[in-house]
């Protein structure tokens, strides 16, 4: 990939967006730019770094049983349910059939509360799961090294993607791993990562995927998933969905639309406010996308793929 000059400036339209919300303020200090002769990280450096090789993928299962492993309780305690106004509380009555049973309410905190866990560098899960996305998305047979400009080539900023997940927490890993481990979505996430390094329409996979957390957590909190969440009996289940469909918005105006970097901050905008005016919308579309450009050869090759790599160390 090659920089451009006007990098940037137009890189700041994303940083605007970000920044209009007060909440997310640390997610605002992520500035995307490219790097000149960036190389994708090869095999060989990885086994190098890492005696293991390679070692299981890790599952969303094992990240649900962390997060109720009693990790959330100091974060539980800082939660805050955000100012209600007269139309909140009416669209709330119109949208919310019936009170939500309790297992999915704490779910839902269960949730918030993740996005309040910052990256731990001495938790072992949570390396394991950035070790997991990367692999994932770009192929490597191996894991890579916790440090390192590799991190750039699925679209974090720099070195240490630590820094980049100060706004959303361990919220922002535990979507993509959901992106990168469901076999149905799997093959959308790697034609979402091969746009993002397109040389046209380059984009950094996963500074637009925090902002992407950031909308679906509103929506959350705002009890506009409640409807989905009842649907679905089981809250992690609305919100990963809603993250993929709000995720597969974007991917579809971007590409269709030919939109670059330049055009970030209103493609998300506009991306919040489609899922915010009609979130059933957007599922559905997502939904019709996967059945009509996917083969069940391809899904079923992506299952025994994930079931081999998290069950078998190599």
């Amino acid at each position: 990939m090659t920089e451009n000059p006007s990098d940037d400036t137009d890189h700041n339209e994303l940083v605007n967006y970000m920044e209009t919300e007060e909440e997310w303020d640390n997610l605002a200090e992520i500035t995307p730019s490219f790097k000149d002769g960036r190389e994708r990280l090869e095999d060989s450096d990885c086994a190098e770094s890492n005696p293991d090789l390679r070692t299981r993928l890790t599952s969303l299962g094992q990240v649900y049983q962390y997060l109720d492993s009693g990790v959330l309780d100091d974060y539980l305690a800082e939660l805050t349910e955000p100012p209600k106004t007269n139309f909140d509380l009416l669209f709330n009555c119109i949208c919310t059939i019936r009170p939500l049973p309790p297992h999915i309410e704490q779910g839902k905190q269960t949730i918030q509360a993740s996005a309040l866990i910052p990256f731990l560098n001495d938790e072992k899960l949570h390396l394991s799961t950035i070790r997991t996305i990367y692999r994932q998305l770009t192929g490597s047979r191996f894991d890579c090294p916790r440090y390192g400009h590799h991190w750039e080539d699925i679209g974090f900023q720099g070195n240490d993607p630590a820094t980049d997940l100060r706004g959303v927490g361990f919220l922002g890993v535990v979507q993509v791993l959901y992106l990168v481990t469901t076999p149905e979505v799997l093959p959308f996430a790697k034609d979402v990562y091969s746009l993002s390094r397109s040389q046209t329409q380059e984009f950094p996979l996963m500074v637009l995927s925090l902002n992407v957390t950031r909308i679906v957590l509103h929506l959350l909190r705002d009890g506009l998933l409640d409807k989905q969440c009842y649907k679905d009996d089981d809250a992690w289940c609305a919100v990963n969905s809603m993250y993929a469909a709000v995720l597969f918005n974007i991917y579809h105006v971007w590409k269709s639309q030919h939109k670059t970097i330049s055009n970030s901050g209103f493609v998300l905008k506009d991306a919040e406010e489609n899922a915010r005016r009609n979130p059933d919308k957007l599922l559905t579309d997502f939904g019709a996308f996967l059945k009509e450009n996917y083969s069940v050869g391809e899904k079923q090759s992506s299952r025994e793929q994930i079931i081999r790599d998290t069950n078998h160390n190599t």
